[in-house]
């Protein structure tokens, strides 16, 4: 969009931010030159080259989505119910490397590219406008040191990432008889942050500063202490952020007391480790957590202290039987609070329902886990781990990052707050119009930018194919549907009237 261009929307209801709060202006406007905000209020007097009318909907900013894995698990769906009971709940231990150290993982088996661009417009057509990548699985820097497809294809679409190559002094991975073991290899970790930190030094600021660097070692259950200590301070050279998945599953929290006799919070509070910079992926098994029979210490005060942001995604742990415990204490505890989607469906106005009810849930107790909290860690809180006073709020100078919700449909009928209507209600169906830095890249519900069918079919074609793989990679070389059982079995009869 030039510079100069003038863009007035007439909303409805307006999320406007009054330098502390967000609060609701009703039949308002917002006022974007360029890829920034200038004015939030009632009236404007001004003349606009463009104009929005949002006049029936909720104008709120873009939602800041601090961990998901871009371009891979579209396929998570078939652990729906089911999955390996030795791993105690966990999901994504499921993909583990297959048959050995070396052996195939479903991954491989899944083209890159399909799986990147359906996950990059999930993501930003429900309303996440910035997003942080968990180290480019499937095509983060290229081998050679470009930015690879992840960059490319977020550059191309349009959307903020933050995003780097993943690294890892281990893998988990499946013996011969089926059992998970991990296998440890500091050099390769060393050498992974080496790439991650060439990458950030060569395209941090790419795209009109949308693609920003962050250092991603994949899981704390993976990394030495020593690879821990380095990426703290190739952080604090490169000026960037750390995000990691820390207190997981029940193993890694179980292989951390046994070895260290800490938690992997705490411990990572003994290696200096944690910090306002440091966004923990999913931070579930904390001491006194029901699951792990662990109740010494404090985790929530050492990450209160540090000021440490959690990014919670309950949606993947729901459908394993799991929730955090809990959302109010961690905010009450003094803990910052972040969204997350983890993978798909990629629906961060979907993972903002989940945390409320799971959080009410949690506690039994309906008053905690409110709305305005879940509202406020998708927008304010992503944008405090990013260290991005210009994010997750409208107000005069603030980025045009700017979400537009259909508030005239069935599914929300009458409201007495836009805010719970949009939160108990919604999903990010209800996603009208999204712009990033002043962009238009959702128009009326479509992208802009790319074909939706061709991506649709592109992603489903990449994961018949990898499940129709599924024997090659799984230990005891069945077929998907065996260990994975559908709800249904396929019925080619007919019954006669």
């Amino acid at each position: 969009m030039p510079e100069e261009t003038v863009t007035r929307i007439r909303g409805g209801w307006i999320v406007a931010f009054d330098g502390t709060h967000h609060r609701i202006i009703r039949d308002g406007v917002v006022i974007v030159r360029g890829g920034t905000v200038t004015f939030v209020g009632k009236d404007w007097d001004g003349d606009a080259d463009q104009e929005i009318d949002a006049s029936s909907d909720l104008v709120m900013p873009g939602l800041v989505n601090v961990h998901s894995h871009v371009g891979a698990h579209a396929g998570d769906r078939m652990v729906f119910d089911g999955g390996r009971r030795d791993l105690f709940r966990s999901g994504f231990l499921n993909y583990c490397t297959g048959k050995g150290i070396n052996g195939p993982t479903i991954h491989d088996h899944e083209r890159p590219k399909a799986g990147i661009r359906f996950s990059l417009a999930s993501l930003l057509k429900c309303g996440a406008t910035t997003v942080v990548d968990m180290g480019g699985e499937l095509g983060g820097g290229s081998e050679g040191g470009g930015m690879g497809p992840m960059v490319e294809l977020a550059g191309e679409l349009g959307i903020r990432l933050y995003t780097s190559p993943g690294y890892a002094s281990a893998q988990h991975y499946f013996d011969q008889g089926g059992r998970h073991r991990m296998h440890w290899d500091e050099e390769a970790g060393l050498r992974g942050l080496e790439k991650a930190v060439s990458f950030i030094e060569n395209y941090d600021g790419a795209f009109d500063g949308r693609i920003r660097g962050i250092l991603v070692p994949l899981e704390y259950h993976t990394a030495t202490h020593d690879l821990l200590r380095r990426t703290k301070e190739a952080a604090k050279a490169l000026n960037v952020g750390i995000t990691t998945h820390c207190a997981e599953s029940v193993l890694e929290t179980h292989d951390s007391i046994r070895e260290h006799g800490l938690t992997p919070v705490s411990m990572l509070h003994e290696l200096g480790f944690l910090g306002p910079e440091v966004i923990l992926g999913h931070g579930l098994y904390n001491a006194g957590h029901s699951q792990i029979a662990f109740p010494y210490g404090d985790d929530l005060a050492r990450l209160a202290e540090t000021g440490t942001t959690i990014a919670h995604c309950p949606l993947v742990f729901a459908r394993r039987g799991l929730h955090l415990e809990s959302f109010q204490r961690y905010l009450d505890a003094g803990v910052p609070m972040a969204m997350g989607t983890d993978s798909y469906p990629q629906d961060i106005l979907g993972e903002m329902k989940f945390a409320s009810l799971m959080g009410k849930i949690a506690d039994r107790d309906h008053e905690n886990a409110r709305t305005r909290d879940v509202f406020n860690a998708a927008t304010l809180g992503g944008a405090k781990g990013l260290n991005r006073p210009d994010l997750g709020r409208l107000e005069a100078g603030s980025a045009a990052d700017i979400v537009i919700c259909d508030f005239a449909r069935m599914r929300i009928g009458p409201f007495l707050d836009p805010i719970k209507a949009l939160v108990q209600c919604c999903d990010g169906e209800v996603v009208k119009h999204v712009m990033v830095q002043g962009n238009l890249l959702v128009e009326d519900g479509r992208l802009t930018v790319w074909d939706e069918k061709e991506l649709l079919n592109d992603v489903r074609d990449s994961t018949d194919h990898a499940w129709s793989q599924f024997a090659d990679y799984w230990p005891d070389n069945v077929a998907i549907e065996e260990t994975f059982p559908a709800s249904f079995d396929i019925w080619e009869g007919h019954r006669q009237v």
